[in-house]
């Protein structure tokens, strides 16, 4: 099982020097990005309070707010109207050299209507299939996807949650989020079951544990800075360093 697997050695609390170098490193990622025109797609998955919207906001405060864009419906309400199962994700697409966010994906559209049993198991598949078809055609038409799950023990989730209430901030949560916690094993097989089905050498998964939120910040972050690198051949880091000595102002 995917999740069974997932890493749980935590790096170090990071320091606010290390994320703001970070957010400076995608920054010029970002920029590269443009500049060679793929587009990039961050598919951030997970449990219900892994803090999703936390590390969104410390991957986007340095980008440049033109070349991307966030899209986040409420999954247990989305309305396919008439569209195919895709249609509400399709419409905000990036162009070539935009970044695009995705929280409350797709796959957890299709967790929460297999979990409330809203589709047939023929259904299921047929969404899944177009799922990964449209996510293949993307990488090969230079937009790439990247997925990322941020998990979380029931333990964990739990004491989140109760957590949330304790302060009176259980409002944020959505019915999907209740959902998720009185339905934890259930959601766990339905996850497992979609990780492992989609898995591809274009779009692969990558899980990270989220026992501690500042520890899976920097762990996200990294991630996907290694995957841009990979992907536009470009060091981010030693070019930080040229741009911090004033270098790239020499012709």
């Amino acid at each position: 099982m995917i999740l069974e697997r997932h890493p749980t050695n935590q790096i170090p609390r990071s320091s606010i020097e290390e994320i703001e170098t970070l957010q400076e490193r995608f920054f010029l990622l970002q920029r590269e990005s443009a500049k060679q025109k793929i587009a990039h797609i961050f598919v951030l998955e997970g449990f219900a309070s892994t803090g999703k919207g936390s590390i969104l906001q410390s991957l986007t405060i340095r980008l440049d707010p033109r070349k991307f864009k966030v899209y986040s419906p409420y999954v247990d309400q989305s309305e396919d109207r008439g569209y195919p199962f895709l249609w509400n994700f399709w419409k905000v697409l990036p162009r070539y050299g935009e970044f695009l966010f995705y929280l409350n994906t797709y796959y957890s559209r299709l967790a929460y209507l297999r979990s409330q049993k809203k589709i047939s198991n023929a259904e299921y598949d047929h969404r899944l299939l177009s799922i990964l078809n449209t996510e293949r055609i993307l990488s090969k038409d230079r937009i790439i996807v990247h997925k990322f799950f941020l998990h979380l023990s029931k333990k964990e989730q739990k004491k989140r949650l109760e957590d949330a209430k304790k302060k009176k901030k259980d409002w944020e949560l959505s019915p999907y989020d209740k959902d998720q916690w009185e339905h934890y094993k259930r959601y766990f097989e339905i996850f497992d079951s979609i990780l492992s089905s989609s898995r591809t050498i274009d779009s692969p998964w990558l899980v990270i544990a989220n026992e501690k939120k500042e520890d899976t910040k920097l762990l996200v972050f990294e991630a996907i800075l290694e995957r841009l690198e990979r992907t536009l051949n470009y060091d981010s880091k030693s070019n930080l360093q040229m741009i911090q000595r004033g270098m790239e102002l020499i012709p």
